[in-house]
C-alpha cells in the first residue's frame, strides 16, 4: 500500500453513504477566477452563494478578493488524473504495481473570436495563484466546500498550469480561436459541491458581469 492512508486501520471499512439524487454538471460556459487567498493565510469564500450580493462587491473590489468572469468557452474537455504507480514485473510482489498516488486533471476549452485585448488580459493570470468557479448551461455554479454534509464555506477551485494559447487564425473554414486550459490538482473533487441553479436569485451567466475595480 503505496498511498498515505493512515495506521492502524479503523475498527473497520469506511461507512459508504449512496446518495439518493444524482450528481453531474452541465456543458461548463462560462468560469470565474478569483485568489485563492484575499490576504497572506486567508481564503477567499462566499457564505451565501445563493445571493447575488454575497458575490457582487468582489466584481468591483480592489483588493484579494477581486473576482472576474470569462468569456463564454467552447468544446470544454476534462480529463481525469491516472493513477501514479511504482514497480510492476520482479520488482513489485507478483508483478503487481504499487498506487503511489494520482495525477492532476486536465481542462481545456476554446474561446472562439474574442479580442485579443481580453486575451492578453487574461494572460496576466498565468503568474497568479488563482481558482476557478465553474458555471454551466444551466447557471449551476460548480465550487469546493468546508463540509459536504452542512457546508458553510464555500471556496473557488484551486488551479495550476493555466494557460492561455495566442490567436489561432481560422481562416476560411473556421472562426479565430485562442486556446484556455489549466489543472486541477489531484483529489480537487473530494469536497466539490454544485450550488443549483433553482436555489439562486440570479443567473450567473448573464448575470455576472465584469467591472472596473472600485478606486482604479
Amino acid at each position: 500500500m503505496g498511498l498515505n492512508c493512515g495506521c492502524p486501520a479503523g475498527a473497520h471499512i469506511a461507512d459508504l453513504e449512496i446518495a439518493e439524487c444524482k450528481e453531474s454538471m452541465g456543458q461548463i460556459q462560462k468560469v470565474a477566477f478569483q485568489r485563492i487567498y484575499k490576504t497572506a493565510g486567508l481564503k477567499n469564500s462566499v457564505t451565501n452563494p445563493t445571493k447575488k450580493a454575497s458575490f457582487s462587491a468582489m466584481f468591483s473590489a480592489a483588493d484579494g478578493t477581486k473576482m472576474t468572469i470569462s468569456p463564454y468557452i467552447q468544446g470544454p474537455t476534462s480529463e481525469p488524473g491516472a493513477a501514479r504507480t511504482f514497480g510492476g514485473g520482479n520488482q513489485t510482489l507478483g508483478g503487481i504495481e504499487i498506487t503511489i498516488g494520482r495525477e492532476p486533471t486536465t481542462f481545456s476549452a476554446t474561446i472562439y473570436q474574442e479580442s485579443q485585448k481580453t486575451i492578453a488580459q487574461l494572460k496576466t493570470y498565468m503568474c497568479e495563484e488563482i481558482g476557478v468557479w465553474l458555471i454551466d448551461e444551466n447557471g449551476n455554479i460548480g465550487c469546493l466546500v468546508d463540509d459536504q454534509n452542512e457546508p458553510s464555506e464555500y471556496y473557488p477551485i484551486p488551479i495550476g498550469k493555466f494557460f492561455v494559447g495566442d490567436k489561432k487564425l481560422g481562416g476560411f473554414e473556421e472562426p479565430d480561436s485562442n486556446t484556455i486550459e489549466w489543472s486541477f490538482y489531484p483529489n480537487w473533487s473530494d469536497n466539490f459541491f454544485i450550488i443549483k441553479r433553482d436555489t439562486l436569485d440570479f443567473n450567473p451567466l448573464t448575470d455576472w458581469v465584469n467591472s472596473s475595480s472600485a478606486g482604479a
